[in-house]
């Protein structure tokens, strides 16, 4: 049984009365052998990777306020806005990971990705989880700077329109045109695009509009037109089991990731949570924010 199964089934021996333990019965549903098993090592269609890394604490990054000027990119490329960007080194993301370990996990994950994409082609992929604060930012931006570094042509995108924080993690001004303004026509691709030379992907953040209804919008011609120009959209998601919105992103992106917590995603929310994504192309899952277990010389995160 794979650590994965591990650290949920201990999640749960930690809270008495509330069953925490994942089933079986759940990767069954969604045709994934846990990683390191010996079919896990063999079929192109298992994607479950055991390596991601714990949430940082909150950022505390001052937004950017330097003044936007529109640039070209070469050629082919979409153009966009030239922005700042502040890594802060505290934070568990690429490249200030504390244990190499954490980058290593990335980079198995970026492998798995890929043979997924040479078995079932798709350049955009949603990341979700079955609640909040279980790891998704993290998780979208780590891949992102990861699959950046190859080269690739990668595109992060904040897709929750109400409390996303991937501009915060990157001390973007939280005030810039983003996702929301395209959709509601308020802003061009080139206003919400963000280039920077201190990282090596575009962002489009949340932005400012408010959007009740993604029903009616123009979300999917947008994605696709994108899927054009980018190798790889990473879009960051709200929590499946709180906001419909997941379901209309999903429909929208070729793909989609499921995060879970370690000693924090519940049996039932995480069940309930694949049941909704059941029609759409789910790749498998990543265990987030486990514990360091220590292999004779070396050490390996969940």
């Amino acid at each position: 049984m794979s650590r994965l199964f591990d650290a949920l089934k201990e999640s749960g021996n930690l809270r008495q009365g509330t069953e925490r333990k994942v089933g079986d019965e759940v990767w069954n549903a969604l045709g994934i052998t846990p990683a390191g098993s010996p079919q896990a090592l063999s079929d192109p269609d298992i994607s479950i990777e055991n390596g991601s890394t714990e949430l940082a604490d909150e950022l505390m990054v001052a937004p950017d306020e330097t003044l936007f000027e529109v640039v070209d990119t070469e050629p082919g490329g979409p153009a966009g806005t030239a922005i700042k960007v502040a890594l802060d080194p505290k934070a568990r993301l690429i490249p200030h990971a504390v244990d190499p370990a954490a980058a290593e996990s990335y980079r198995k994950l970026r492998t798995k990705i890929i043979q997924q994409q040479a078995e079932k082609p798709f350049r955009s992929l949603l990341v979700t989880s079955a609640g909040p604060e279980e790891g998704k930012t993290v998780t979208v931006l780590n891949l992102g700077l990861s699959f950046a570094a190859l080269p690739s042509r990668v595109l992060v995108i904040d897709g929750d329109l109400r409390r996303g924080t991937l501009g915060e993690w990157l001390g973007v001004n939280s005030q810039r045109p983003g996702l929301s303004n395209l959709i509601d026509g308020s802003a061009q691709l080139n206003d919400v695009i963000l280039k920077s030379d201190d990282i090596q992907m575009d962002l489009i953040v949340r932005g400012t509009s408010k959007i009740s209804d993604l029903a009616s919008s123009e979300l999917g011609a947008h994605l696709a037109a994108l899927r054009d120009e980018y190798d790889l959209i990473l879009v960051d998601s709200p929590p499946v089991n709180l906001l419909a919105d997941v379901q209309l992103l999903a429909e929208s992106c070729d793909a989609v990731l499921m995060v879970a917590r370690a000693f924090s995603t519940t049996r039932a929310s995480l069940e309930s949570a694949l049941r909704e994504l059941t029609r759409f192309h789910t790749i498998g899952m990543v265990l987030n924010a486990g514990t360091a277990r220590h292999y004779g010389y070396s050490s390996d995160y969940y």
